[in-house]
């Protein structure tokens, strides 16, 4: 993942990124103000933004982000999968601890409709890229590696976890649809994995 940020930020000139030297786990670091939602093909059509930030989206919805703030001591808590309330307590503690990052290259994403502050939503940018391909942005050799990188990293996470994931009617409360689908996703990934395991034998 190193490599996929420092080869996307390059295309915009900027190489001197400084990345940590520990990552720490089961920790809440920070935040930032989520100001839409788009498709990975609306991100990539985006001509009003960096190529570096377009080149980003690597799902098919993609997030964005801005304002990112860091915790100065990083709080130690459990996580859980996908999008949950945190605990007012330590939402008002955290709050207390923030500070701004300087981040390399600051993004701004224009909404669609300045009066609607939830207008950044998938489906809103179609007017403006009128149906047309995606950017054709030069790819290094070394850019294209690091992406493939970043989905194989992302693929394997993504795969590790469902796997891992065990949905029981006292953990988290979750909707009988979504705890369906968690659990076809478990059994999808393990009939994949008998799949491989059969063709060896």
């Amino acid at each position: 993942m190193e490599d996929f940020y420092r080869a996307i930020y390059a295309v915009n000139g900027i190489t001197d990124l400084k990345f940590p030297e520990h990552y720490p786990i089961s920790r809440l670091l920070g935040c930032v103000e989520v100001v839409g939602c788009v498709t990975c093909e609306e991100l990539v059509s985006w001509e009003e933004l960096p190529e570096g930030v377009r080149l980003e989206g690597q799902t098919d919805h993609c997030w964005l982000c801005e304002q990112p703030q860091k915790l100065i001591v990083p709080f130690e808590m459990r996580g859980y999968q996908g999008v949950y309330n945190l605990e007012k307590k330590i939402f008002e503690a955290a709050v207390r601890g923030l500070s701004r990052v300087n981040a390399p290259l600051p993004v701004k994403f224009p909404l669609p409709d300045p009066h609607d502050p939830f207008s950044l939503k998938p489906g809103s940018l179609a007017s403006k890229s009128n149906g047309s391909e995606a950017s054709k942005m030069e790819k290094t050799q070394s850019l294209d590696a690091a992406i493939a990188g970043a989905r194989a990293a992302a693929t394997q996470f993504s795969k590790k976890n469902n796997a891992q994931s065990t949905i029981q009617d006292g953990d988290i409360p979750v909707s009988s649809r979504t705890r369906n689908k968690f659990k076809e996703e478990i059994q999808e990934t393990e009939s994949e994995s008998a799949g491989r395991s059969n063709a060896k034998d």
